[in-house]
């Protein structure tokens, strides 16, 4: 007993919607560009060092905290940023959802809607022994975020994961 999303897209007013309402969500969640951006530039009285301290030998490579391009992951991580925002989606959501006495699909979905999150981005409302189950995805501008979460009246759990920003998202993964 599953609802299904609406097979055609948002509008383009409801989309803007959307995307307002992920920022304002996760506002909290950004640092101050202002404050946290360094500049390069020497400050007054700093002079710039002429060379680098350390001159690396010919041969070798410069050290690197990224990972190689053929190691993979298997199960993909969020930033603090991206996990910032699954809380605060989490608990938006979470406030709504709690107290839906006998939870259906139907009114998931309202209450999701309710809250900014289009039915394009809403998957898998299922519903089993009572509990409703639902997926959001999130992933913006090559973000991994995604949400599952559970309705079941005064137990309601929304909680972040990722999904890689290349690929389909996978319910759960």
């Amino acid at each position: 007993m599953g609802a299904q999303a609406s097979a055609t897209s948002p509008s383009p007013d409801a989309q803007v919607a959307f995307m307002e309402m992920l920022e304002r969500v996760g506002a909290p969640c950004v640092p101050d560009t202002l404050a946290a951006a360094e500049s390069d530039d020497p400050g007054p009285g700093e002079h710039p060092p002429a060379r680098p301290s350390e001159l690396l030998p010919v041969d070798e490579k410069p050290p690197t905290d990224a990972p190689s391009p053929t190691t993979t992951s298997e199960q993909p991580e969020l930033n603090g940023v991206e996990a910032c925002e699954g809380r605060e989606h989490g608990k938006r959501i979470t406030k709504a959802l709690t107290g839906l006495d006998k939870p259906t699909t139907i009114q998931v979905r309202q209450e999701l809607n309710n809250l900014g999150y289009v039915d394009s981005r809403i998957h898998v409302l299922t519903t089993e022994r009572g509990v409703v189950r639902f997926y959001l995805d999130l992933r913006v501008m090559g973000g991994q975020l995604a949400l599952k979460g559970t309705a079941a009246g005064k137990k309601t759990a929304v909680g972040a994961y990722a999904c890689p920003a290349e690929s389909a998202c996978k319910p759960g993964r």
